[in-house]
């Protein structure tokens, strides 16, 4: 290869982008499997509005090809990439000109892959993801100087080389069956070693027994409500949880997620405090009053401001802490403070009867409906076990949808 300085340099570049293109395809697998399998600890640091949100985006049916997170496929295709471009700049190979453009073929590839998930996230999605269009601008980055550091690019050339990775140049195959081979594989790893390899066959159980679950009858107009779409849904999801349950924050992401990506699905968010300052079903009464009060706080910026799904999602942001810190009155001021809403005004409200009158009714109804722990999730008013599960989830949602 005449490898100039100049060239050396621009494969190098073209490595550097390639590398951190892996490293944002791993963030990607990762947040990938924490919202479809409920493992999120909070809000995505990628989620900048309702456009801009990565974790719409993940939750959507297309951020998966055969089974496998398309982030996943990216990992695979720009660590081989990051060979090709490796051995062609450090002269490994015998022919680091030909090296070079398989290194170009394949960075055509992901540039490829991005113009067409670029066009999804356009025209069938209405959110974007900030980390899925930085991987895009890398790729893009990373052929350019893929190009600019190639030898000899000709279509002849080019054709002949395609045709040699059948005869003489049969490493090269095996190098490109390792992408799908490794993703596969990793992805296989992962649900096992996290205990959700069965998740299709759980998601059909788990749909089984909603469907012949008792029927409740909830005040759908109680509570927080989110919906993307204005038609009647076809899928009313309740849940019922408390502030300070872990198990309640983890489930928040891909439950809003998935209803962010689904117009005829409405969720209704329902307190329901493990305090038995506010909630007569905890047997034998008392509490410190505190899941009440944020309750009480998030039921009553919805009402003073439209900001009641700013707070619930400010509280469980900051659960730990908030936890920790055992002072409602401390709790009251942040809340004001991110939603905006004058503190007095929120502490009026709190100490007032009606909101805290409705949240006494809602843990009636959980109560009625034999809850039996949070997060407690209802799809068009049966229990739906699991149903923080975005695999759950779909299926139920495929079953009212025929």
């Amino acid at each position: 290869m005449k490898n100039t300085v100049s060239k050396s340099k621009f494969l190098l570049i073209a490595m550097i982008a390639t590398l951190i293109g892996v490293g944002v395809h791993i963030y990607l697998t990762l947040h990938y499997y924490d919202i479809k399998f409920g493992l999120s600890a909070g809000d995505s640091m990628c989620n900048i509005n309702e456009v801009l949100n990565c974790d719409a985006v993940t939750a959507s049916k297309f951020s998966a090809l055969l089974g496998v997170p398309i982030a996943l496929w990216g990992v695979m295709t720009n660590l081989v990439l990051v060979y090709f471009l490796g051995v062609t700049r450090f002269n490994l190979v015998q022919d680091p000109d030909r090296t070079s453009r398989y290194a170009l073929l394949l960075s055509g590839v992901t540039v490829l892959a991005s113009v067409v998930m670029g066009l999804i996230s356009v025209t069938a999605m209405s959110n974007l993801c900030i980390f899925c269009i930085s991987a895009y601008v890398l790729s893009l980055v990373g052929f350019i100087f893929t190009w600019m550091g190639a030898e000899d690019v000709t279509a002849e050339n080019i054709s002949n080389d395609i045709k040699d990775i059948f005869t003489s140049e049969r490493w090269v195959a095996g190098f490109l069956l390792a992408i799908p081979a490794f993703a596969f594989l990793a992805n296989i790893m992962y649900l096992e070693s996290h205990g959700l390899s069965d998740m299709e066959k759980m998601a059909k159980e788990k749909v089984a027994y909603w469907q012949v679950a008792p029927q409740q009858n909830f005040d759908l107009t109680k509570g927080l409500s989110m919906q993307k779409g204005t038609d009647e849904p076809v899928m009313t999801i309740v849940e019922f949880a408390d502030f300070r349950c872990g198990h309640c924050k983890h489930a928040a992401a891909p439950l809003h997620s998935f209803t962010k990506n689904h117009p005829d699905v409405r969720l209704i968010y329902k307190p329901f405090p493990l305090d038995g300052t506010c909630n007569e079903a905890m047997k034998g009464g008392g509490g410190d009053g505190i899941s009440c009060g944020l309750a009480f706080a998030t039921l009553c910026s919805e009402k003073i401001a439209q900001k009641g799904w700013v707070a619930h999602d400010y509280i469980f942001d900051n659960q730990e802490e908030i936890t920790r810190m055992m002072n409602l009155d401390k709790n009251l001021e942040s809340i004001a403070k991110a939603t905006g809403i004058q503190l007095e005004e929120l502490k009026t409200c709190v100490k007032g009867t009606e909101i805290p009158e409705i949240v006494r009714n809602t843990a009636k109804e959980g109560e009625v409906a034999q809850i039996r722990g949070t997060p407690a999730i209802f799809v068009n008013g049966k229990l739906l076990d699991g149903g923080q599960l975005i695999p759950v989830l779909e299926a139920a949602y495929k079953t009212l949808k025929k």
